[in-house]
């Protein structure tokens, strides 16, 4: 397995930044992937994602400079094991919310005897390397393979201490608008009470040594960054393309209507 050159940065308390793809494109995945993200996140959660394409855009990902990532959509054994098969390089576990939910997708994206990964010698093992060297991969992917647990939830943020306690926990994601809206506070990422809970995320990061991170947006940025967050992940493939051509087209009718 090559190295996680993404690990590497936030290891050395680098500050990263990296996009979603949401949509199903192969060709949205590799201009993502030149753009100087230092990662991309393939959404196998919300939209229509498979694992299929989900495993042909980590390809395509792996030849520009940019990380492969991928968030499944629960915290089920099989769905993070065939995430990681498809040879990404990190999983984003959603709603984590207590210490044993930590464990459990801790176990689900470690191979044994760290954790209860299946071993299977299929694509993730032999991505990119030769067959008889697969051996190798399983003692360098437990230290390679980013674990990022969603704190997306009030209750969550309750057991933050407890939940990063969990030894093999890399990222702690807060998701700004899930959150918000599970305090009673729906659309109001900005309010008081939200950005307290941010603030305690970060707290418990820097105790348990864990990249705090942070779900981010234009004109939010330099605030999140002011705030701790570490790893930032912001804008959505489809979102980008519809912006760009809306704006395209408020400027044409401009000047002929």
């Amino acid at each position: 397995m090559r190295k996680n050159t993404l690990k590497e940065k936030l290891k050395q308390k680098q500050r990263v930044f990296g996009t979603w793809i949401m949509t199903n494109s192969l060709d949205n995945a590799e201009i993502l992937g030149h753009t100087g993200a230092d990662f991309i996140m393939i959404d196998a959660e919300h939209g229509s994602m498979d694992i299929e394409t989900a495993g042909r855009m980590v390809s395509v990902i792996r030849g520009t400079q940019a990380t492969p990532l991928i968030r499944v959509a629960g915290n089920e054994k099989s769905l993070v094991k065939r995430g990681l098969d498809t040879g990404a390089e990190g999983v984003m576990i959603p709603m984590i919310n207590t210490k044993e939910e930590a464990e459990n997708a801790v176990s689900y994206a470690k191979y044994p005897p760290a954790g209860i990964r299946g071993t299977g010698a299929g694509r993730a093992v032999l991505f990119g390397a030769a067959a008889e060297g697969y051996k190798d991969y399983y003692a360098e992917a437990n230290n390679e393979v980013l674990v990022i647990v969603q704190i997306e939830h009030y209750e969550a943020v309750e057991n933050i201490d407890e939940i990063l306690s969990v030894p093999g926990i890399d990222i702690a994601f807060v998701g700004p608008y899930d959150l918000c809206a599970s305090m009673g506070l729906p659309g109001q990422p900005n309010h008081p009470d939200v950005q307290e809970s941010c603030r305690k995320v970060i707290a418990a990061c820097e105790k348990h040594q864990v990249t705090p991170a942070i779900m981010t947006w234009s004109g939010a940025i330099e605030q999140h960054v002011e705030m701790g967050f570490h790893f930032l992940l912001g804008g959505m493939d489809g979102a980008i393309l519809y912006n760009g051509v809306k704006q395209l087209i408020h400027e044409f009718k401009g000047f002929t209507e």
